[in-house]
């Protein structure tokens, strides 16, 4: 993996692109589905709210990732306090937005998988990558 010169941490940066990559192209497919009649308009907004939960769930690992390993050789032991609390937010956020009905459960959980597709695509692409 490549790594951050300032902290030695691995940068997941092209992870990041590649889910922002993919929940674009998620958005981008329901909006022309629900333009050709495909689907519903209103999974639009739920599609764009599941993709804004995904992105912000991983820069949030992230950020608790590079804070744990950032000292060399050493693993601070209160990521997995943030960690557990950070899953227990995604669980509150989900159930919250599913609860409420603001948006179509459907396309909320369609811009959800814009996280999974992002490490398919990161998987695939390196997988293309000569050996180091």
């Amino acid at each position: 993996m490549e790594s951050d010169r300032t902290s030695g941490v691995p940068a997941l940066r092209s992870l990041e692109r590649r889910i922002l990559f993919s929940a674009a192209l998620i958005l981008g497919g329901t909006g022309v589905a629900a333009a050709a009649g495909a689907a519903d308009i209103r999974m639009l907004p739920g599609a764009a709210c599941g993709a804004a939960v995904a992105c912000g769930n991983f820069l949030l690992i992230r950020k608790i990732l590079e804070k744990a390993f950032l000292r060399e050789g050493a693993v601070n032991r209160g990521f997995v306090v943030q960690y557990v609390l950070k899953f227990l937010g995604l669980i509150g956020v989900v159930f919250a937005v599913v609860r409420s009905g603001w948006f179509d459960v459907l396309g909320f959980l369609l811009g959800l998988t814009s996280l999974f597709l992002g490490v398919v695509l990161e998987a695939v692409a390196r997988s293309f990558r000569p050996s180091e």
